[in-house]
């Protein structure tokens, strides 16, 4: 049964009010917000620990059912006023529906056969929601993101992500190259992305599984010593003037060539 809240000033909204700025309170809760139809719906199919449900009564009258599933799932919910939803938006048209939900159980659990994207130093939180849904598309079977790399949990990441942060595996380290090291001897193929025309064309090269495809900063590529523990070099070739692209289609390119079985 949900509880009819009316002002902002209540506690548990200025909680969600926060969680939305900051990744320090995200990561010191372990608590992260999602809103819209969409992703509320895919935190519950992906059977996401749902903490708290906000939502208007327009979306009630609305989206009847996806909401009374969400309130038999979470752990609290309310009733709010539209103005109150404002305060735990984070989009301009806001559905009237948000969660407050707890993130899971870190893993660094990584398949010696599986085909992974690694990011080192991803600041833009759209390129990491894209990278990670195109993961997912490709059915890759996990990310690996550098601590220096922007928040999984922003709310952008979680948009961009299409849900993905719900099913896709993702492993976090804090040292990048000696993590890429580490799986090189296990066995397994970390390769550095480049922008180097002298560097190996990804067309050219055969995959197989046991994979890691690194990339790097939207800026600065890949850290030096990011590059030598990898070894391995691969290039996307360009025929026209641009010296590089962006990251989430560099991502797009290169894991999609890693799909087709070559």
């Amino acid at each position: 049964m949900f509880t009819d809240i009316t002002s902002k000033d209540n506690p548990t909204v200025k909680q969600a009010h926060k969680l939305l700025g900051s990744s320090h309170e995200r990561k010191s809760t372990k608590m992260y917000v999602i809103e819209g139809q969409r992703l509320c719906g895919d935190a519950l199919i992906s059977k996401a620990r749902i903490i708290t449900l906000f939502f208007t009564e327009e979306a009630q009258q609305r989206s009847a059912d996806l909401i009374e599933c969400l309130e038999c799932a979470a752990e609290a919910s309310y009733r709010v006023t539209p103005e109150v939803f404002e305060k735990v938006s984070d989009t301009k048209h806001p559905q009237g529906i948000c969660c407050v939900c707890a993130m899971p159980e870190p893993t660094t659990d990584i398949k010696q056969e599986g085909r992974y994207i690694a990011l080192e130093n991803i600041s833009d939180p759209s390129n990491l929601g894209t990278i990670l849904r195109t993961a997912e598309a490709f059915n890759f079977d996990g990310a690996v993101i550098s601590g220096d790399s922007c928040d999984v949990y922003n709310p952008k990441v979680l948009r961009g992500s299409m849900g993905a942060v719900f099913r896709l595996p993702i492993i976090h380290t804090d040292n990048f190259p000696a993590f890429m090291q580490e799986c090189k001897l296990r066995g397994m193929r970390p390769i550095a992305a480049v922008p180097d025309r002298n560097a190996v064309s990804i067309t050219s090269v055969r995959f197989f599984r046991g994979v890691l495809m690194c990339i790097g900063n939207e800026a600065q590529g890949l850290t030096e010593e990011t590059v030598k523990s990898c070894g391995e070099k691969v290039t996307i070739p360009m025929l026209g003037r641009a010296e590089s692209l962006n990251a989430s289609i560099s991502a797009s390119i290169l894991m999609w060539e890693m799909s087709r079985g070559k």
